[in-house]
Order: structure tokens, then C-alpha cells, then sequence
């Protein structure tokens, strides 16, 4: 009996050796063309579009590779760059993942969720629509294709083996938000308006607002629930429509639905605002929060704004330049500096760069130094990109998620950034190099 007590307490130790505790994940594999050795795993619950707390650091060798665990307590979607991931507690998986999705792979223990969300769909490009590129004559037309793409997806989903109900009913209700988001839509992608009067187009978008009304309805009465609101394609449509009276009629619209959608407003005022004013008045509106996921996570944020006021010390930035050289914002102390964030898939961005350089050539003997900053991923894709066009201006590239995201809060680009002599900061949201203004606040910094 002893020795048959001492085997099984061999095989037991062995297996529980080489399989993750049933609170562990185990993630292992490589991460290619993201532009940095700390990738971001981003969580996607509510309280990820507040803050990066709940956020992950997946540290990789030169090549990409890694080989990490971690606790998890219960399923959790997570993206990386633009893949996402359904990861459960005890998942065992080897992944290979880009920015484009396409290329993905996945195995082991998880590895069935994974594969179905593959094909995730962007709200931004209209869900189904894709961008316009399944948009039809007509929206009846179009109705039917987008029907038919959803109809699909919750017929794979039913047949899907090897994950659990809770990751069918999720899925179920994300294909269904995704399906409201494409109805909605429609009128950003139609070609029934080509040509249209102004008037002519406002006609027809109260036409089409009455017509899918019926449709969206009830789409909303199945999708607004409380318990759905971590799933960041749902929580984003309910938000956005929350007071469309015609869309939610009958619809049971929650205190918490409320509390996000008048935290996102707090959060817009202090994404786009160093004022002392605006954040004293943001700063009560959160204590009136009950989510404590939120009220952290803005609190934080408010500790960050007030970091980036007039006359604080400017965040250190680590930049690479075009030959791969290291090199810090910080040794540009002595000039002043206007700073432009942007990236090679922004289009606001590259409207704005023959501005910028006409303002670089009109104070280039001045006592300022222009100063361009992608923030792209790949700098592979940057590198290639300035091959193709001239630079008048420094050109450097960044993924120093600490000094951008966290301490100078570029959540969103293009962004101008103005830091005088002593390296501090003058203007954390500066005019753009278009704006007429930009030379008032050029100007004055210049006679400080």
C-alpha cells in the first residue's frame, strides 16, 4: 500500500509540474513586429476604458519570444495590439501573434476561443460593414448581407467545441452588438446619397432612422444588460446610444450604464485639458462614482493631468532615431520644444505634417527645435514610411509605453506638445501646427 501511495503521489507532483494551477494562465510563444520587448495586454472591461491597472506586461526576448504566467480569478477578455483573447483560469497555450490577426496562431488548452475570435470585427469600421467593402445599393440590400454574416458566425458558434457556455453566451450577445453596430452604421457607408443635396440627405436619414428603428430595438432590449457590459463591443454601442429615446424605448437603461457613460465625459475633459478649473470640477464629479473601478482609475488619472500643467517638469521620453540610436527628449534641454506625436496609420496626423515643416523652415532660426515623434509599433513600417518622403525636421520613433501613455497621457494622435528651455512644460495640449494661433503661443514662448 505504501509504494502504491508513494506512485500516486509521484504522478500527482509530475502532472501538477507540467499544467498550470487551476488559477494560472500559462502563456509561452512568440510576438512578432510589435516594436517592443514589454507588449501591453490590455484588459477590456469597463474599468480598462478608465485606466491601465488591470493591464499586463508581457516581457519578450530580441527575437519576440516569451514564456509567462500568471493568476487569473475568473475569464477575462484581453487584447493584444489588434488581437483579442479570451483567457480562462488554467488556460496552457503557445501563441504567435502580429498586428495583423490573419496571422495568428494558437494551441493548447484555450486554444478554441482563441481561434474563433480570430476574426474579430471593428466597431470603428461599421462591424460587418467592414469598412464599407459589404455595403450594397441599398440598406435593404445590405441588411441582407450583414443577416446573413451574423446568422453564420452564431451557427459556428453552436457547433464550437471545447469552451464553455459562458464564452457562447458572451460571443452570442458580442455578434449581436456587432450586428446593431452595422445597422447603425449604415448611414456613415451608403451609396444611396451620392449627390444628395444637404437637405436631400437629412430627408433620407430620418427616413432611414424610422425604417431600422423596429430592428435596433430589439437588438437593444436582448443586449442591455448589466452583465454584458464588460464586453467592450456591447458596453460601446449601449453607451453611445444610451439617450436615442426611439433606439432604447422599452429597454431597461441601468445606474451603472448611466455612471459609465457620464465617467467617459469625465474622462474626455481630462484626456484634452491641463486647466486647473476643468480638473477641480472632474475631480468632484468622480467622488459622486459608486464603481470602484472607475473612481480608481480616474483618480489616477487626475494625479497624472495635474503632472502635465503649465510649469511642471516635462516627462522623459526614450526615442530611437532612424539609425537605432537611443536618445532621450531630455537632451534637447537648452531649446525649446514643439513636439509632434503622430503615427504612419494616422490620417489627422499626416495632414498636419506639411504644416508642421513650414513652421519648422519659418523659426528655423530660432531658438526652438521640431521635433517629430511616431509612435508607431513597428518601426519596420515607420522606417519605410520616411523612405517614401523627405524630412525636413528630427525624426524619431518610440514605444516607451511609460513616458507616453502613462506620464504624458497620448491616448490620443495627433498631439502637440510645447517644453521650454528649463524642460518644463509649457503647453501639454498645444495648438496644431495648422491652427493660425500656433504662432501666438510660438511667439511667446520664444520672448519668455
Amino acid at each position: 500500500m505504501k509504494i502504491i501511495a508513494l506512485v500516486i503521489l509521484l504522478v500527482t507532483t509530475i502532472i501538477g509540474c507540467h499544467s498550470p494551477k487551476v488559477n494560472t494562465i500559462h502563456l509561452k510563444g512568440q510576438m512578432a513586429d510589435m516594436g517592443t520587448q514589454e507588449v501591453i495586454m490590455e484588459y477590456t472591461g469597463v474599468t480598462g476604458d478608465f485606466g491601465t491597472s488591470l493591464n499586463r506586461i508581457i516581457k519578450t526576448d530580441a527575437s519576440g519570444y516569451f514564456d509567462t504566467t500568471f493568476v487569473l480569478e475568473q475569464p477575462t477578455y484581453f487584447n493584444i495590439s489588434r488581437n483579442i483573447l479570451y483567457l480562462s483560469p488554467g488556460d496552457d497555450l503557445e501563441v504567435y501573434l502580429t498586428p495583423d490577426t490573419r496571422q495568428a496562431t494558437f494551441k493548447g488548452k484555450g486554444s478554441e476561443a482563441q481561434l474563433f475570435l480570430k476574426d474579430r470585427l471593428y466597431p470603428k469600421g461599421g462591424s460587418f460593414l467592414l469598412s464599407g467593402r459589404n455595403v450594397r445599393e441599398n440598406f435593404e440590400k445590405t441588411k441582407e448581407v450583414v443577416d446573413a454574416l451574423a446568422a453564420s458566425k452564431l451557427a459556428q458558434l453552436d457547433t464550437l467545441k471545447g469552451v464553455t457556455e459562458l464564452f457562447k453566451e458572451n460571443e452570442r450577445i458580442r455578434v449581436k452588438a456587432n450586428l446593431l453596430n452595422s445597422y447603425l452604421t449604415y448611414a456613415l457607408y451608403n451609396k444611396e446619397n451620392a449627390g444628395a443635396s444637404r437637405e436631400e440627405q437629412r430627408q433620407w436619414y430620418g427616413r432611414f432612422i424610422t425604417s431600422v428603428t423596429p430592428d435596433v430595438n430589439q437588438l437593444m432590449r436582448e443586449i442591455t444588460k448589466n452583465e454584458y457590459l464588460d464586453i467592450i463591443d456591447v458596453r460601446d454601442v449601449i453607451v453611445y446610444n444610451l439617450d436615442q429615446a426611439e433606439f432604447m424605448q422599452g429597454v431597461e437603461i441601468t445606474p451603472e450604464m448611466r455612471e459609465i457613460k457620464e465617467a467617459l465625459q469625465v474622462l474626455a475633459k481630462l484626456d484634452s485639458s491641463t486647466d486647473p478649473e476643468v480638473i477641480l470640477n472632474m475631480e468632484e464629479k468622480t467622488k459622486s462614482f459608486q464603481h470602484e473601478g472607475i473612481v480608481s482609475e480616474l483618480q489616477e488619472k487626475i494625479r497624472n493631468v495635474k503632472s502635465l500643467m503649465t510649469g511642471q517638469p516635462a516627462h522623459e521620453i526614450i526615442m530611437t532615431d532612424v539609425d537605432g540610436n537611443e536618445v532621450l527628449l531630455s537632451s534637447f534641454k537648452g531649446k525649446n520644444i514643439y513636439l509632434d506625436c503622430w503615427a504612419t496609420w494616422c490620417g489627422p496626423c499626416i495632414q498636419e505634417s506639411p504644416a508642421f515643416a513650414a513652421l519648422s523652415e519659418k523659426y528655423k532660426d530660432k531658438d526652438i527645435v521640431f521635433i517629430q515623434l511616431s509612435t508607431d509599433n513597428s518601426r519596420k513600417t515607420w522606417l519605410s514610411y520616411l523612405k517614401q518622403k523627405e524630412s525636413v525636421v528630427p525624426q524619431f520613433n518610440s514605444v516607451d509605453n511609460e513616458g507616453l501613455r502613462v506620464n504624458w497621457q497620448v491616448k490620443y494622435i495627433p498631439r502637440f506638445i510645447l517644453i521650454d528651455k528649463e524642460f518644463n512644460i509649457v503647453e501639454s495640449f498645444a495648438p496644431r501646427p495648422s491652427d493660425p494661433e500656433i504662432t501666438e503661443h510660438l511667439d511667446a514662448l520664444l520672448a519668455k
